[in-house]
């Protein structure tokens, strides 16, 4: 008797474990591994958030591929490994169509308000634009600079974008120019680093970078950033009064006084209740908003108080 039930809990085992699929998650909200696709504009907060999320969970592994902004979406679209993407828009209607012919539906969560920040080598007095002048240049009707003093030292104005379709370039086209093409001084190098770079060793140039990049002041990378370069304030008037001027820090982007804003999105297309669930979770949660917040964005789910200085 013994033997037989032994026998059947064998057998048991055997044909429960044949029965598994082997291609089933294996992933929780707090445990396993997953791919990720994130805009390189967001790389240094996105970088926190896993680094954190990670340190708290230490069975979590999260692998973030950095992409311009029509690649995460290509991948996201293509990609079964891809369970979750970080970006600066929602999904499009012939996006979410494909997705639901799919039978999936996406979930899109607003994680933070993000601002463009322009910024322009040490040298350069001209850090004050108004939100008309910011037109003229990058619609190509004006592209010198403002002070007469240093038109002629500084010559025609240089824009230059992180890359080539990135969510900034595309920003700027769609809020800015309304779909027109850009003159021939906007370019495009390959990242953001490389668009301080260029900015801090050409006096003409003015660059475009999310504000994640030049915010963190405990950051010695951020210190050494703004070391190179100034961030320009913006106003949404003709005047010659330096308050009337915003950067595009918290304060402003909460109370609406600085233009140049976006909101970050968090695009999950997993099926279930998986490690992507857990990781948007803590990226809204309090833990996750704090990060938010020191990166220098405007948290979206986390009441916040900002001080104007």
């Amino acid at each position: 008797m013994k033997r037989n039930f032994g026998f059947t809990l064998v057998l048991s085992i055997f044909l429960f474990s044949c029965g598994q699929n082997k291609n089933s998650p294996t992933d929780t909200t707090t445990s396993g591994s997953i791919h990720i696709v994130a805009d390189d504009a967001y790389k240094p907060v996105v970088d926190a958030e896993i680094h954190v999320f990670e340190a708290l969970y230490r069975n979590v592994h999260i692998h973030v591929k950095y992409e311009t902004e029509d690649s995460v979406f290509k991948d996201l679209l293509s990609s079964d490994t891809i369970r979750l993407a970080v970006v600066s828009r929602k999904l499009t209607k012939d996006e979410e169509d494909y997705f639901h012919s799919k039978t999936y539906y996406p979930e899109q969560t607003k994680v933070a308000t993000d601002a463009m920040a322009l910024i322009v080598n040490n040298t350069n007095a001209d850090s004050l634009l108004t939100l008309d002048k910011v037109k003229a240049i990058f619609s190509g009707q004006d592209s010198t600079w403002d002070l007469v003093n240093i038109k002629s030292k500084l010559g025609k104005i240089a824009v230059v974008f992180d890359h080539e379709n990135s969510s900034n370039s595309r920003y700027i086209k769609d809020s800015i120019n309304h779909g027109k093409n850009f003159p021939a001084y906007c370019f495009a190098v390959k990242g953001n680093t490389q668009v301080i770079d260029y900015v801090s060793k050409n006096p003409n140039a003015i660059g475009i970078i999310s504000v994640n990049w030049i915010s963190d002041n405990y950051d010695s990378t951020v210190m050494r950033f703004l070391n190179q370069v100034k961030v320009v304030g913006i106003s949404h008037k003709e005047s010659t009064n330096i308050n009337d001027f915003y950067q595009p820090y918290q304060a402003y982007l909460k109370m609406n006084e600085y233009p140049l804003c976006r909101n970050m999105y968090t695009i999950k297309r997993e099926a279930r209740v998986g490690l992507g669930s857990g990781f948007i979770a803590f990226i809204t949660g309090e833990k996750g908003q704090r990060i938010i917040l020191r990166a220098g964005l405007l948290p979206a789910t986390v009441p916040t108080e900002i001080i104007k200085y």
